[in-house]
């Protein structure tokens, strides 16, 4: 059972943070960002999201889990509507660049978590219907995975600044498996509560 639930964690967490890889990668490639605060940045920005998604475990008290277990269906359409509209990600300028200049000190890191809580909408609609279904143990394992995996992330987004052919590889075909790590994850959700 703990197996699952780690493998779930982790399926859970890459397939809705692999387009925060690369913002990392753009932040610690930005001179105006230490690497201090663009990780303490993509620290405090998750904690939000899954403190704001921590909350549907109180539903479970409330609504029967077998019910609750159908918010799976949420990623499933999520990766549905992925599959539909897959496309070569652009890898130009889209013209809407953030300027960060106006920035200092402490509120680089501000900005990191701005960017991070922004983005986290497939976050949300993943790890609400995720966590509902939890029991306290199961929820508490899975926050400490994603806790490291946010680590893991930040280390990764570092070293791919350095490296643009393995950045580029992952750019490029990533969106390709992402909808099916979605529709798994809602499966699991939808399992879970009826059997």
């Amino acid at each position: 059972m703990e197996t699952l639930i780690i493998l779930t964690a982790i399926s859970a967490f890459i397939s809705t943070n692999l387009d925060d890889l690369f913002i990392l990668a753009a932040f610690f490639a930005n001179p105006e960002f230490r690497a201090k605060d663009v990780v303490l940045g993509q620290y405090l920005g998750f904690i939000v999201l899954l403190t704001a998604s921590s909350l549907a475990y109180f539903a479970q008290f409330i609504i029967p889990s077998n019910w609750i277990s159908l918010l799976g269906f949420i990623p499933i359409i999520i990766g549905i509507r992925s599959l539909f509209h897959l496309k070569k990600p652009e890898t130009g300028d889209s013209g809407e660049e953030i300027n960060f200049r106006k920035y200092k000190g402490g509120q680089m890191m501000l900005a990191v978590a701005l960017v991070t809580i922004v983005n986290g909408g497939d976050n949300l609609g993943v790890y609400m219907p995720l966590f509902a279904g939890m029991d306290p143990f199961d929820l508490f394992l899975t926050a400490i995975i994603f806790l490291i995996m946010v680590g893991v992330w930040c280390f990764l987004g570092f070293k791919l600044v350095n490296n643009r052919v393995i950045g580029n590889k992952i750019k490029n075909y990533s969106h390709y498996i992402l909808p099916f790590v979605m529709i798994v994850i809602g499966l699991v959700i939808l399992l879970r509560g009826w059997f």
